[in-house]
């Protein structure tokens, strides 16, 4: 953990934003003293901005790099020490990064959380069970993924007022899930279900329908397959899948009926802005596409690590979803000149030809859609029991039929085996390069087999079996990161690192 006094740094830094018409459009006001701050409902509502400000950095490169390009969707060309191949350490400044973005928001909730009972006037009890309910589902938000990703870490609830209020030791797995489930459902009483505009209260916060399908996410992770379920039931119905899969993601249906909650861009500063699109943009169109969709054609030559298992084959003839997730754009193919224009694939999915520079965007970037909720709890019920044609049947299909698919049943599909397996690929293609890939293959237990098999076509690379634990609550075979090296000479307390590294 980083000292205290960049701990409060952080705190200082980022809950000075301003209350805008679009959420998290930061506007530093100066060094204001903490305490006047949030002393009050609006300086308050401040501070819940800032708690958000964290997602632009995490969704504008550091997730895509962590929970993409460590999947078996995308690969990077640049042959670099990059997570795709899981040739990382403890060092690796990504793994520091991550750490911190997420860390960040957490110290900033629990501040906003313990002044909250301070302020003695307010002009609603409902705006100050939105300032708590917003403030409790982003903090089980950043834990969600850290414990995802580093397994058990210091679990901060407090303001951080000395140093060793910072200098915890590592919680356990299930005393983080613990705190996370005590958040989410504080945040599903606590929250609306639709925001009516105004200071506070803007189309894009949270709803009581984010924390019903943020705490099924937990469920699934977990294998709780009835809590998937019942979290599940109050959704259902509330949204719709976009006709056109491309709205889901090109601006012209942000917080729309196919949206649960997304990260919110916007404004003329590039601090507003997502840059991971340079990420996927081809060179040609400047920019450095460092990750591209795995592909069987090129049988893992070219530095490519695909061979019988490329995201482009899972793609059905007739899929309406592939034209918008993947293009060649007619270019150049320039890791295989030979081979005709338009040949090499890129991920189309987020590429804005609009905003200007074109490795940027103001495009709102989703953490949840009503379509992942379809596919939670299609699984959940058939985890719970397979049906022939019973309801988990009717989701899938919800699904498959928008995206313009023949429907599945109990003869295309008769076991419940089958039916998980359709499930995983149709959260593949219909989830595709949306940060989704690597922890489903983890919570599934496979991530080693789906990576060693990709690196097999290598021939000289071996997935770090020696970094998986198993997982305390499910038993499955479970990849950890690195606990960030620096983090052992912040906190003497924070013990062991995890295995592997």
């Amino acid at each position: 953990m980083n000292n205290y006094i960049k701990y409060i740094g952080l705190v200082l830094i980022g809950i000075l934003f301003h209350n805008c018409s679009k959420i998290l459009e930061p506007e530093p006001e100066g060094q204001v003293a903490l305490d006047a701050l949030l002393s009050t409902e609006e300086g308050l509502i401040t501070g819940v901005n800032g708690i958000f400000q964290p997602l632009h950095n995490i969704y504008g490169g550091t997730m895509v790099q962590m929970a993409g390009r460590s999947s078996d969707d995308t690969w990077t060309w640049r042959k670099e020490t990059e997570s795709d191949i899981f040739n990382i350490d403890e060092a690796f400044g990504l793994i520091e990064t991550t750490w911190e973005n997420h860390y960040r928001g957490i110290t900033r909730a629990n501040t906003v959380l313990e002044r909250l009972p301070l302020v003695e006037s307010f002009s609603s009890d409902e705006m100050r069970r939105l300032i708590e309910g917003q403030s409790k589902f982003m903090r089980a938000y950043y834990y969600f993924n850290l414990v995802r990703f580093y397994g058990g870490v210091p679990l901060l609830v407090n303001e951080i007022k000395t140093p060793a209020d910072a200098e915890l030791p590592r919680s356990s797995i299930a005393e983080i899930y613990t705190q996370i489930k005590l958040d989410l459902g504080d945040a599903i009483t606590l929250l609306p279900t639709t925001y009516t505009g105004g200071i506070g209260q803007e189309v894009g916060r949270p709803t009581k329908y984010a924390a019903l399908a943020l705490m099924a996410t937990v469920n699934l992770e977990l294998e709780e397959w009835e809590g998937a379920v019942s979290n599940t039931s109050e959704i259902i119905g509330k949204g719709r899948l976009l006709e056109n899969y491309a709205d889901n993601f090109n601006g012209t249906q942000e917080n729309g009926p196919g949206s649960i909650f997304e990260v919110q861009y916007g404004g003329e500063t590039g601090a507003t802005t997502i840059n991971s699109r340079g990420t996927y943009s081809p060179p040609d169109l400047q920019g450095g596409a460092a990750n591209l969709p795995t592909d069987d054609t090129w049988n893992g030559e070219g530095g490519s690590l695909s061979s019988g298992n490329g995201i482009v084959q899972e793609y059905e003839p007739g899929d309406k979803r592939k034209d918008v997730s993947l293009a060649g754009y007619d270019l150049d193919n320039f890791l295989f000149p030979d081979q005709p224009k338009g040949s090499l694939l890129y991920i189309n999915k987020f590429f804005n030809e609009v905003d200007q520079p074109i490795t940027q965007s103001t495009w709102n970037f989703p953490i949840i859609r009503y379509a992942d909720v379809l596919l939670m709890r299609a699984e959940a019920l058939n985890e719970i029991g397979y049906v022939p044609n019973g309801e988990a049947f009717d989701l899938l299909n919800e699904i498959r039929v928008n995206a313009g698919l023949g429907a599945h049943d109990a003869l295309s599909l008769t076991t419940q085996q089958e039916f998980r397996e359709a499930i995983r690929k149709e959260r593949r293609v219909e989830l595709a390069f949306e940060s989704k890939r690597y922890f489903d293959l983890n919570r599934w237990g496979i991530l080693r087999d789906k990576i060693q098999f990709q690196m097999d076509i290598k021939g000289e690379l071996t997935f770090p079996s020696n970094r998986l634990i198993q997982h305390p609550i499910t038993g499955k075979s479970y990849f950890l990161y690195p606990i960030p090296l620096v983090e052992f000479s912040n906190n003497a307390n924070l013990q062991e690192q995890n295995p592997g590294y």
